[in-house]
């Protein structure tokens, strides 16, 4: 399958591994240092999309500040898969 073959080529992270460097690049963002714990879905995509995404930031930011952090975010999904719960 080539959808597979794609993201296999991405290097593939435990979701404790990717939820923990969410929360690191989120203290980083302007605004972010009060973040505690950013929580990852897993995403079922038909193409080569990434296989996850940011769905909660605790404790929820302003508007504002939550574009900025979830910005920063956004590199990770593009350059992590998030790997398979199998068991």
């Amino acid at each position: 399958m080539k959808q597979r073959e794609t993201r296999k080529q991405m290097p593939t992270k435990s979701r404790e591994w990717l939820e923990a460097e969410c929360v690191k690049l989120a203290r980083r963002a302007l605004g972010g240092s009060e973040i505690q714990y950013v929580a990852i879905r897993r995403l079922h995509p038909k193409g080569t999309e990434p296989n996850w995404k940011v769905a909660d930031i605790v404790p929820q930011p302003s508007p504002l500040v939550s574009d900025e952090v979830r910005d920063e975010l956004a590199r990770l999904t593009g350059t992590y898969a998030l790997e398979d719960d199998d068991g």
